[in-house]
């Protein structure tokens, strides 16, 4: 049954048996870097986090997949053919009531604190955030992503949002395409928790999920109506407009490196999509985001 479905200089993926069901093996490689292999690594403390989440707090609707074995180097886990949430060429209208459902799954999530700091610590952290929009703002302007006027606009609208940020549960690495599906009991099941912390800024994962919505989605009206079902649900907090404003901003950023990338490495073109949603972004109106 094995298939490989990754091979590269860090990591061996496999679709393999796990006594007579389906199973994901991840190895890392002797040439992966410590970081890889720590982030590896923090997959397993995610998906056993989340998974002790599910059984405290069976209203969530979320699935995770079940670590069979793990040791330092790999890690063997079950094995999800669902459907994923949301699809490329997926319609407004098809898209609405899977999104609503991701959208409610993260609020219920929003709703949950977890004491102990756990799982990634980067860029993403609650108290880094407001660093890493000025400094990614500064890389993208050396890489010719976006102008010095854009940097400029960029650090003056994100000034002193650190201030309202607050640390929240996420996966860390959302999106509807590719790490979260749907399984016929309407859970969701969520993989690749590399990215996992107890810590991330507040609506980091909706914040992810939009910018990849934006990307790819068939109409930006997707990622938008996502945005405001999420707005609908959400819990009622102290400066929420401040805080999805930051998160949304760095991955805006974010997302013009992303598009650059995925173009030299993929052959992927979403660049006007990223201009576009920064220049929504520039304009500092959360409405202008959402219907």
């Amino acid at each position: 049954m094995n298939r490989i479905l990754q091979d590269d200089a860090n990591f061996l993926v496999e679709l393999t048996d796990w006594q007579g069901q389906p199973a994901i093996r991840k190895t890392a490689k002797p040439t992966a870097p410590e970081t890889r292999v720590k982030r590896m690594q923090n997959d397993v403390l995610g998906m056993r986090f989340f998974a002790n989440l599910t059984q405290k707090q069976p209203g969530l609707a979320l699935h995770v997949p079940v670590v069979f074995d793990s040791g330092p180097d790999f890690y063997i886990r079950e094995f999800t053919d669902d459907p994923p949430v949301a699809r490329e060429d997926m319609s407004l209208e098809e898209a609405k009531p899977r999104l609503d459902k991701l959208a409610e799954l993260l609020v219920r999530l929003d709703r949950l604190q977890e004491g102990e700091e756990v799982g990634y610590k980067g860029s993403s952290n609650y108290q880094n955030l407001e660093a890493s929009i000025s400094r990614w703002a500064d890389e993208n302007v050396a890489d010719k992503l976006i102008s010095e006027a854009d940097s400029k606009r960029v650090k003056k609208i994100s000034a002193g949002l650190g201030q309202y940020l607050e640390p929240a549960i996420a996966h860390g690495d959302m999106s509807a395409y590719k790490h979260a599906y749907l399984r016929p009991d309407n859970k969701i099941t969520l993989i690749d928790y590399e990215n996992f912390s107890s810590r991330h800024a507040r609506y980091y994962d909706a914040a992810w999920c939009f910018t990849r919505l934006y990307s790819f989605a068939k109409t930006t009206a997707i990622p938008k109506y996502f945005l405001s079902s999420l707005l609908a649900m959400a819990e009622p907090r102290a400066h929420q407009s401040e805080q999805l404003m930051a998160v949304l901003i760095q991955r805006t950023l974010g997302l013009q490196k992303d598009a650059a990338s995925d173009l030299e490495k993929k052959g992927i073109d979403f660049r006007d999509r990223a201009k576009e949603l920064l220049k929504l972004v520039l304009e500092n109106k959360l409405e202008l985001l959402h219907d």
